[in-house]
């Protein structure tokens, strides 16, 4: 390859890498930092507020199995472009509107425009990085990613006291734009690789990554691991610290933005751990199911006695540690699989990733529903046996995380 090909590659993924960094902050700001200002504004309760989080994880799951094949097919840098555009309409409808159902329409678009990002990322990394040096780069724009996670709690709340929400989501929509120009004329430069027009959308392919034993251990353990930490990260845990534990929405807020921050550091961190163990993954992934469950325990026993403590806010943030296991499992997919179905391998379990987010997204706000909720200063407040129930449920899903996790073979 041609250094300047090499270059402009590059720079390409830079810039794929802040549409990356923009997904992230939009799945957990919304209704995650605004959840109360929603609920205030729009006049709905909980299950419709937590639904703009889980139609954007539905549609972002059922993109990521479309996704596998069209980076096969067309390159990770024409599937960017798509996805940009798509991004860019639904984050600017959003803001712009308080109907309901242009909003949920919005938050459609914003989660398949964002679903086209992650594996052509990690298409195009694998192109110019040896697998010595590919998990680390990886990990790297893996914490780019992570930190639009950081951004969208306590710094967003923090301009929220200068700017409207609906204000600085328009800004953010111009950076989207702005940004789609640059990497269209990077592209205009740049020898793309032709169209594999052999690549096809085959139901066989899914077959037979789902007919592998250990793809099935695998997904099921890592779709439960993520899909706790992220409902948490992206639907209720500014909330439930925020009604159970007491504390200000700053505060709250604060905390969200550092296990984002932690979340961001152990990808590198778990990744370069795991090289000086010799790359020994699933041993990694087996301790990592131990630290959710015993964390979701000491939490279900705060709740359980109503013992209100920051204390809580700690054991999220442990919980954070966990979250950032890509960086681990895709180099175990890849070489569990034929490099044929590598990818379609990735899209499958990313689609468990966040059609789980998706699931306990609804449930969440079923749930709450479920309890009658006090009214505290126009805020609907949520008592502890709502949150018993949630945390419960929560609990009981690490339990079967452990179960698949000690499934796992170690050779990996």
């Amino acid at each position: 390859m041609k250094d300047k090909n090499k270059a402009l590659i590059l720079i390409a993924i830079i810039v794929g890498t802040i549409f990356y960094f923009i997904a992230n902050f939009q799945r957990v700001a919304i209704p995650g930092a605004v959840f109360d200002i929603l609920e205030q504004e729009l006049s709905v309760s909980a299950p419709y507020i937590t639904a703009f989080g889980a139609i954007f994880m539905y549609v972002y799951a059922l993109g990521q199995l479309i996704t596998g094949v069209m980076v096969d097919r067309y390159g990770g840098f024409r599937v960017i472009t798509c996805g940009g555009i798509i991004l860019a309409i639904g984050c600017i409808l959003f803001p712009l509107t308080s109907n309901l159902a242009l909003m949920y329409l919005a938050r459609g678009l914003i989660g398949l425009g964002c679903s086209m990002f992650y594996l052509s990322l990690v298409k195009e990394l694998k192109s110019i990085f040896s697998d010595k040096n590919y998990g680390i780069a990886l990990s790297v724009v893996l914490f780019i990613g992570y930190s639009g996670g950081i951004v969208a709690n306590a710094p967003f709340v923090f301009v929220m006291h200068y700017l409207d929400w609906k204000e600085i989501l328009l800004v953010i929509s111009g950076i989207i734009v702005v940004s789609l120009l640059v990497f269209t004329l990077i592209l205009r430069k740049l020898s793309l690789r032709p169209i594999n027009h052999e690549v096809k959308l085959k139901v066989s392919a899914f077959k037979e990554v789902l007919m592998n034993p250990h793809n099935r251990r695998l997904f099921s353990f890592a779709c439960c691991n993520y899909g706790i930490y992220y409902v948490i990260q992206t639907v209720i845990g500014k909330k439930f610290l925020e009604d159970f534990c007491k504390m200000p929405i700053s505060e709250s807020a604060f905390i969200l933005s550092i296990m984002a921050i932690i979340a961001a550091v152990f990808n590198i961190i778990n990744a370069t751990v795991c090289k000086l163990c010799h790359n020994h993954r699933v041993i990694f992934l087996k301790s990592a199911s131990l630290i959710t469950f015993l964390s979701l325990l000491l939490i279900c026993i705060f709740l359980y006695f109503d013992i209100r403590t920051s204390v809580i806010g700690l054991i999220l943030c442990i919980i954070s540690v966990n979250a950032s296991l890509s960086a681990l499992i895709i180099p175990v997919i890849q070489k569990s699989n034929d490099e044929k179905i590598a990818v379609t391998a990735v899209s499958v379990m990313n689609f468990s990733f966040f059609m789980m987010v998706g699931i306990l997204g609804s449930l969440t706000g079923f749930l709450l529903h479920l309890f009658t909720p006090e009214r505290i200063n126009g805020v609907l407040v949520y008592g502890k046996d709502a949150y018993l129930t949630l945390f419960g449920v929560f609990l009981v899903l690490s339990v079967y995380e452990i179960y698949r996790a000690m499934k796992m073979s170690n050779e990996y």
